[in-house]
């Protein structure tokens, strides 16, 4: 199986940076604005400061029915975790700690880490080595561009299947910047060449207008299924970045379900629901001393890994070793696996998680380094993701975003047989397993 020196995985990200740090035109190390605050009267596209951004088209928001799952970890002080130059056990670790007591979530690494290449792109000093330290690598843009290439490439093609779906994965940045912030033109360029990002002035004074061309943009690119990624921001708000990611696939061997047939499925408490699973047979089978596995493959050519422990009651990710999963993969086995239908959302704040995972000083107006954005002090304020996933017999659809805000200072023959039923709480994965990339990471415990 290859292996990369990034192991990403994917929703939306955007990067709100506000004015006005320390010098520079920025606030005061007592939090006064200095009188002398920075203007630009033309940005790194060329666009005039003032000029209004391009327009969007408007976009309706879902009205399909999910299970919105809220975060419990934004104010709980999270121990510091040592982090390793291995990104995807980094990615595990941090979704252990973000997914926390939630019955389901979904978390994307690839998301997160196109928002967090996105600033690294901008840091410089400590901030930048923390960064690069989280990334596992000193030059994400250079991963990112390849990597995007890959999917547009390999993963996207219009099929004949007879029920319409499309067969894309799609990855999406941009960088929205407030039109009095002096931006540096280097840092919109590779933006817009390393990460394909749209670069746009906006003028986040009117903030009904700035808010409805942002979240326009997000559910436009997650195809409505995040119709808001930004409810409000800061009055200090210098720019937004934002990476969205958007799948969907029909499954490559179908899945039969039968309504009126119900299956128990088993509860963390060891109380049990009546509800009705999918069935398929399929010849991917993974196994280590902590799981089971199995892969079922999609249309565009990535695949679902559905995991069950081989301990009942709660997990973590981290105890089910994913790496020797993996790396366990093997076709010599007819197996017949169960899971349920999967339809829920996950909102879930960041800040907190990424500070005790070494990215600290980013946070801190005093030791953030950002200035390969702007001259312009500035600090990271807030991180959210925000996922959706809608898994039925027919295929899947899961979408992303990830936003990040700163203010200024700154399955042939008979063979032997293998079972995997996904009747209690389990673990799955939506993965690249040409590039070792995780797309997706999941937990169910109560579908």
């Amino acid at each position: 199986m290859k292996k990369r020196i990034i192991s990403a995985f994917a929703f939306l990200l955007a990067v709100a940076m506000l004015t006005g740090c320390s010098d520079n035109g920025g606030s005061t190390a007592n939090g006064e604005q200095s009188s002398d605050s920075s203007t630009s009267s033309t940005d790194s596209t060329g666009l005039q400061s003032g000029s209004e951004p391009e327009s969007l088209s408007s976009t309706e928001s879902s009205s399909q029915s999910t299970v919105e799952v809220g975060s419990s970890v934004e104010n709980v002080d999270i121990p510091p975790v040592e982090i390793t130059a291995d990104n995807m056990l980094t990615s595990v670790k941090l979704f252990d700690v973000i997914s926390g007591d939630k019955e389901n979530s979904m978390f994307s690494p690839l998301s997160l880490n196109m928002a967090l290449g996105l600033l690294a792109e901008g840091a410089g000093g400590a901030s930048k080595e923390a960064l690069d330290k989280y990334l596992g690598t000193d030059n994400y843009s250079d991963f990112a561009n390849g990597y995007m290439q890959i999917v547009e490439s390999r993963y996207n093609y219009v099929s004949d299947y007879s029920d319409g779906w499309k067969n894309v994965f799609e990855i999406a940045n941009s960088f929205w910047a407030n039109k009095n912030l002096p931006f540096k033109e280097d840092y919109g360029n590779t933006l817009a060449e390393k990460f394909k990002a749209e670069v746009r002035n906006l003028d986040f004074a009117d903030k009904e207008k700035a808010l409805s061309e942002i979240n326009g943009w997000v559910s436009d690119k997650t195809h409505r299924m995040i119709p808001k990624a930004l409810d409000d921001y800061s009055d200090d708000i210098a720019a937004v970045l934002i990476n969205t990611i958007y799948f969907e696939s029909a499954w490559r061997d179908e899945w039969s379900i039968y309504e009126n047939m119900t299956q128990p499925f088993t509860l963390p408490d060891g109380s049990a629901k009546e509800i009705p699973l999918m069935h398929n047979v399929v010849n991917n089978y993974y196994e280590n001393d902590a799981a089971t596995a199995f892969g079922c493959g999609y249309l565009n050519g990535l695949e679902f890994i559905g995991i069950l422990p081989k301990e009942t009651g709660g997990f973590t990710i981290e105890s089910l070793d994913i790496p020797s999963l993996l790396e366990s993969e093997c076709y010599q086995y007819d197996v017949s696996v169960s899971m349920p239908r999967l339809n829920f959302e996950t909102d879930i704040p960041l800040t907190n998680a990424l500070k005790a995972f070494g990215l600290s000083d980013i946070f801190d107006r005093y030791k953030a380094d950002l200035s390969g954005i702007s001259d312009v002090p500035m600090f990271v304020s807030d991180v959210l993701q925000k996922t959706k996933l809608e898994l039925d017999e027919n295929g899947t659809k899961a979408a992303a975003a990830t936003v990040i805000t700163a203010d200024t200072c700154a399955m042939p023959e008979e063979r032997e047989k293998r079972e995997v039923t996904l009747d209690r709480p389990f673990a799955f994965m939506i993965y690249d397993s040409t590039e070792n990339q995780i797309v997706f990471l999941g937990k169910v415990t109560n579908p």
